[in-house]
């Protein structure tokens, strides 16, 4: 199993992060726009419905934050870790996203529009009907997470893998699946058509139930 998994993730680069890093007192409203928090470890802050532009945080571990409604357009992550966050709501337009982890985080109605993401992980993350439109992932995993009713509309999700997550009703149109692995995922009531599903990766349970989506009879007589 290990050897499979290790086999699933290659390609993706985890966060540069400091093995032991400095915990510091949180400011108690977000970072000014335009700012650049290098080697920061937060825990605790509450920056609901607060809003900064272009804000670039760098080998950063943010803990328990809570971000929900927090709106913060042309965002930047690059080797930052998330662990325990509240991001419902947020709106996170044109963000750039690399060597990021998601671990345990409340994404729900999340929307990270028009966004790149890279090397990115995703794990035990709440997400229902979060939006990902239009959305290009360069190497992604979705790990146990939960994204019933969420929407991938026009996004590029080629080589994406979805381990063991709750696709139930989500919107995969308009998008590209190349390389895309759902194996081991519930896809019930999928929102997805024959173009998308070209160069997708499911195992034999899925083919039958995507067939019974895409309206055709499967018979094994």
């Amino acid at each position: 199993m290990q050897s499979k998994q290790r086999k699933r993730r290659e390609g993706l680069e985890a966060p540069r992060l400091p093995k032991r890093p400095a915990w510091a007192e949180p400011p108690p409203d977000l970072p000014a726009a335009h700012t650049t928090c290098s080697g920061v470890a937060y825990s605790g802050a509450d920056w609901s419905n607060q809003e900064a532009e272009d804000l670039y945080f760098e080998e950063a571990h943010l803990k328990r934050l809570l971000m929900a409604g927090a709106r913060l357009p042309a965002l930047q992550l690059v080797d930052v870790r998330l662990e325990g966050c509240d991001l419902t709501g947020a709106e996170w337009e044109k963000a750039h996203l690399n060597r990021v982890e998601l671990l345990g985080c409340r994404l729900m109605g999340l929307k990270l529009l028009n966004a790149s993401l890279a090397s990115v992980v995703l794990r035990d993350c709440s997400a229902e009907f979060a939006m990902f439109w239009a959305s290009v992932f360069k190497g992604a995993r979705f790990e146990s997470c939960n994204l019933r009713e969420a929407s991938f509309l026009g996004a590029n999700l080629s080589g994406v893998v979805f381990d063991r997550c709750d696709l139930s009703n989500a919107n995969l149109q308009g998008t590209t699946l190349v390389g895309a692995d759902f194996r081991g995922s519930q896809l019930d009531g999928l929102r997805v058509g024959i173009k998308e599903l070209q160069g997708a990766i499911i195992d034999a349970s899925q083919a039958v139930q995507m067939a019974t989506l895409l309206g055709m009879s499967v018979r094994l007589d």
